[in-house]
């Protein structure tokens, strides 16, 4: 069983000119039926208005290229068994194709054809169905062959590729049906087999129409029975003589199974006319709507309801019985892991969309969109990275800065001490020397009014009866560069020139 979360699946019968495709949706291990499309006399609308019809079936419920099965029929099909010694396990596909020859009669090489184990001693699955030891040894290898005509199998692939139908599978309708149906008819024969008869695997299904039936019986480990009823005159024809042909078919059909005489194997009755064929011993009043068999009639009849109660919920007068052939095929669709997974479509003509097939592109589509977003915040968090280093060596450095910090107020402290002391002293005795050197200097009818004494500038301003001498005595002295004139000379009314000098003091050492 694949437990993938949804799967849906298409199966599509052609039996009887109607086109018929069932539609199920399988979630976890519950199958629902969603819907179904009918198309009456389909060759006669042709491939063109078929395929316009089931394409809006699809864009109904959100499909595009689901899986799909086609039923083949029994007269498209010719299906039989083989067995094979383990030893060939490996090379099987070889052995079935050499025997493949003396299985039909049709020419060679003008034949599709596929083989499937038809038990397994490994397949729990099969454990209701596995045969009795003393009819089957679990060291041999049964197969099961479906072989068709490849111009049969050309001719329908053609009108669904005609009718833009893509279709994944070309099944069995008998294999579709016992894998389906199977397990359940085994569970059903659980009180033959408590009883110990080696025919409690056995199972029947009756597909009753209109105008034939078939007949399928199946035992593991032996070819199918798979026959055509005919009834005589149709559904109006006398039920006596129909119940009398289909108790002689089920009769030969339970000798070439070898059920035992005792035993009452299952009997699961569908088609559209399911609800005429009854197992009853009392006769109705009404002998066009049941049957009634003989006393040796040993079958338990089984509706196809009974097997599947809850399938059938999601389609609202959804008819089980005249659709199983179709639900079979979508059960097999529905179901990755089938237990006969025949398949006579060629493999260049297979068609199937999973649900996952984008899923690498949206995962690379991701991931490049988580590249580009990295690449995006790349800058911030290394930013935000090299700030929080930044921060932490900030923290280690910051307790010797914090030192040097003490230190260096204490260093500009004891300067400004040394500075001031520096003043002081130069402020005390610098005005003396200058004044020395300006008694020296300046000749006695120099007189000084006034001496501004600002940093290393000297500005002088007095009287003298000639001041155009003075620049170059003050020149002369090693404490004074550059004196000059800040004002132009004039005249005091005693006769006297008026001056203003400014003169830089020069460096000491």
């Amino acid at each position: 069983m694949n437990w993938s979360l949804l799967q849906n699946g298409i199966g599509i019968d052609l039996e009887g000119g109607t086109f018929r495709a069932v539609h199920v949706r399988r979630q976890w291990n519950r199958l629902r039926v969603v819907d179904r499309l009918e198309i009456p006399q389909y060759p006669q609308a042709g491939p063109q208005q078929c395929g316009n019809l089931y394409r809006e079936f699809l864009r109904k419920h959100g499909l595009k290229v689901p899986r799909t099965v086609v039923a083949l029929p029994r007269s498209a099909v010719l299906l039989r068994a083989l067995s094979f010694p383990p030893a060939v396990e490996k090379e099987l596909a070889q052995a079935v194709e050499y025997r493949l020859e003396s299985l039909h009669p049709f020419e060679e090489g003008s034949v599709y054809w596929d083989f499937c184990l038809w038990k397994s001693p490994e397949k729990r699955r099969w454990s209701g169905l596995a045969a009795s030891r003393k009819e089957s040894s679990a060291e041999r290898l049964d197969v099961l062959v479906a072989i068709s005509e490849k111009k049969s199998v050309e001719e329908i692939a053609s009108w669904f590729q005609e009718a833009g139908i893509p279709v994944s599978q070309f099944g069995v309708t008998a294999t579709l049906l016992i894998a389906m149906c199977g397990p359940s008819l085994a569970a059903e024969s659980a009180p033959s087999a408590a009883l110990g008869t080696s025919g409690a695997s056995s199972c029947f299904l009756l597909n009753v129409g209109t105008e034939r039936c078939e007949l399928l019986g199946w035992a593991p480990g032996k070819e199918p029975v798979w026959r055509e009823i005919p009834i005589a005159g149709g559904a109006a024809g006398p039920p006596g003589d129909f119940a009398a042909a289909i108790e002689q078919e089920l009769a030969l059909a339970r000798s070439a199974l070898r059920v035992e005489p005792g035993d009452s194997p299952p009997l699961m009755v569908y088609g559209s006319n399911a609800a005429w064929v009854q197992a009853s011993r009392s006769a109705p009043s009404d002998r066009q709507e049941c049957l009634s068999y003989s006393e040796d009639f040993r079958f338990r009849v089984v509706p196809a309801e009974e097997l599947f109660p809850a399938s059938t919920s999601g389609a609202e007068g959804f008819d089980l019985p005249g659709n199983l052939v179709g639900f079979a095929a979508a059960w097999a669709a529905a179901n990755a892991t089938t237990l006969l997974p025949l398949n006579l479509l060629p493999p260049e003509r297979r068609t199937y969309q999973s649900p996952l097939v984008h899923v690498p592109a949206y995962a690379l589509a991701s991931l490049a969109v988580l590249l580009a977003i990295g690449l995006g915040l790349r800058g911030t968090v290394q930013d935000w990275l090299y700030s929080r280093y930044l921060e932490r060596e900030i923290q280690a450095l910051r307790p010797p800065v914090q030192a040097f910090q003490v230190a260096q107020e204490k260093n500009q402290k004891a300067l400004e001490r040394l500075g001031l002391l520096v003043e002081a002293r130069h402020s005390a005795t610098l005005p003396l020397e200058i004044l020395n050197e300006l008694t020296r200097l300046l000749p006695p009818e120099v007189w000084l009014q006034m001496l501004v004494y600002e940093g290393d500038s000297l500005t002088l301003s007095g009287s003298a009866g000639s001041a155009s001498g003075l620049l170059q005595t003050l020149a002369a002295s090693p404490y004074f560069d550059s004196p000059q004139f800040k004002s132009a000379i004039s005249r005091s009314p005693e006769g006297k020139e008026i001056f203003l000098i400014g003169v830089r003091l020069r460096a000491r050492r």
